[in-house]
């Protein structure tokens, strides 16, 4: 290897302070890309000093970053902090929607397709939210053990509000019970 490779292939350490903000702007940027902070720096020295002092040579040829930043500090800040606020909350739903699935799903009787009843919990969260999954569980069973084998499967049932319904057995009904809902539809 000759003088020249060897000084090449050096590598020098530099460090440098950060206030609170732009630490974390740095640590968002790396959880956000994927990339280590060497890396953001090593990108950010090859995009925005080097071709102000005219030296190529500042980041090695074969050096090729992952990512690029090219756009304006302030929009790639904006575009971080709301992808990261929207993933936060969509994190926080997720793991609201699966702990109430748990609770549902530990006491129903009819244990069939809990992908789907994970999916119909997500998709109607807004009406389940405030609801106790062990007592809409227990609504459910008890539809379950009236209906027998023309049951809904659990999915369908929370799909179609059957959480709402109530069982009403002072009505004739020749030995068939149905649900009988007591709130109108478009309540």
């Amino acid at each position: 290897m000759s003088e020249e490779e060897k000084e090449e292939g050096k590598s020098y350490t530099t460090s440098f302070r950060l206030n609170e903000s732009a630490n974390a702007r740095l640590m968002l940027f790396c959880e956000l890309t994927g990339m280590r902070k060497s890396e953001v720096v090593k990108a950010a020295i090859s995009q925005f000093i080097a071709p102000t002092i005219q030296n190529a040579n500042v980041i090695p040829p074969y050096y090729n970053p992952r990512v690029h930043t090219c756009v304006d500090n302030n929009i790639i800040s904006n575009d971080i902090m709301k992808n990261n606020t929207e993933a936060k909350i969509k994190d926080a739903k997720k793991e609201q929607t699966h702990a109430w699935f748990q609770a549902f799903w530990e006491v129903c009787k009819n244990q069939q397709f809990a992908r789907r009843v994970v999916k119909t919990i997500r998709h109607n969260w807004d009406e389940l939210e405030n609801l106790d999954p062990k007592i809409v569980a227990d609504k459910y069973n008890e539809h379950f053990s009236l209906k027998g084998n023309y049951a809904k499967h659990p999915n369908s049932w929370l799909n179609d509000g059957g959480y709402d319904n109530v069982i009403d057995n002072s009505v004739s009904t020749h030995g068939l019970n149905f649900d009988v809902t007591m709130k109108h539809p478009d309540d």
